[in-house]
């Protein structure tokens, strides 16, 4: 199976699951109120033998309209009786009725034989999560970041990497309050092991938790699905549009990949795309820009200085310091 068609099959059984699951919860409602009204159990039995009865208006000729009308009048009756009881029961409206997922298409996927967004939409999840590295975002959260693990005294710089991590910190968690699909670029550059992958996994976790949709991948990782897709090494599909359609983009360890004519064409049509379309990146490296303008090309290194706010960690690797 392609990867296309595993993505629509397990999108539609996801889709096909909130239904049967609606549906459930509603029979299991009205069941309860059956039990607990006989009034509605009584009313519900009147509307099975109505549409019983609307069988034998076929075989009625000239007299089947009054029958239906007289049909019609016992049903309307019985809905009445369900209405009222829940009214004094203090339960809303439509207690008894499926509350569907979508509302468009009551969970089938299709409207009028056409695929209904919910549909798509769970698709493009699918695909965002297939090219997601697997990475523990419950894990690196803002209330767990500790800026204790920083030097607060100047370094060979001069700069207090407390207080400049600090005001970095602080920036990130107004940037994921705020988030929005029109929200700024940010590019975390400085050594391994300073904390920019636990800020952007902070910043994803909370996108996410939004409803926006997010993709986390090392550039290692992301390029080589584009170049899988692009050369026909894999059977998946729809790799490239994701990655330039996703709300949010973060690639972790821009430069860490293998340098080809290919990744350098592709970080450039990601970053530039993305910025035409006016799509947020938050991009991590242990590379300066002179070392990404080296690496890549000058085009590339001006579209991030351009359109990305620079945040450069400096200190020591906290992981060594956590470990000691």
């Amino acid at each position: 199976m392609s990867a296309n068609k595993e993505i629509y099959t397990r999108a539609k059984a996801e889709v096909d699951r909130r239904r049967e699951n609606a549906q459930a919860l509603a029979f299991e409602r009205r069941e309860e109120c059956k039990s607990r009204f006989p009034e509605i159990a009584k009313a519900y039995r009147i509307m099975a033998e109505t549409a019983c009865e609307c069988v034998k208006a076929l075989g009625l000729g000239g007299k089947a309209q009054d029958f239906i009308d007289e049909i019609s009048k016992k049903n309307l009756q019985a809905q009445k009786v369900i209405a009222d009881t829940l009214k004094k029961a203090g339960l809303p409206e439509d207690y008894l009725k499926e509350k569907y997922f979508c509302t468009v298409c009551n969970d089938n996927g299709f409207v009028d034989g056409k695929m209904c967004e919910c549909l798509k939409n769970t698709m493009r999840q699918l695909t965002y999560n297939s090219l997601c590295d697997k990475l523990p975002i419950e894990k690196y959260r803002f209330d767990n970041f500790s800026l204790e693990l920083y030097p607060d005294f100047p370094d060979e710089n001069g700069m207090i990497p407390k207080k400049r991590m600090k005001s970095f910190y602080d920036y990130c968690v107004s940037y994921a309050d705020d988030f929005s699909k029109n929200s700024g670029n940010l590019i975390m550059s400085g050594d391994t092991g300073l904390g920019k992958t636990h800020l952007s996994l902070a910043i994803a976790g909370e996108a996410a938790k939004k409803g926006f949709s997010v993709i986390y991948g090392s550039a290692q990782n992301l390029l080589s699905s584009l170049e899988n897709e692009k050369f026909g090494k894999s059977a998946q599909t729809g790799a490239e549009q994701a990655i330039l359609d996703c709300d949010l983009l973060i690639i972790d360890d821009l430069g860490a990949e293998f340098s080809t004519q290919f990744t350098v064409s592709a970080v450039y049509n990601i970053l530039n795309t993305r910025i035409m379309m006016s799509k947020p990146t938050i991009i991590s490296t242990n590379l300066t820009l002179y070392e990404i303008e080296e690496k890549y090309t000058q085009r590339i290194a001006s579209r991030i200085l351009g359109n990305y706010d620079l945040m450069e960690f400096t200190g020591r690797d906290i992981r060594v310091v956590k470990k000691n």
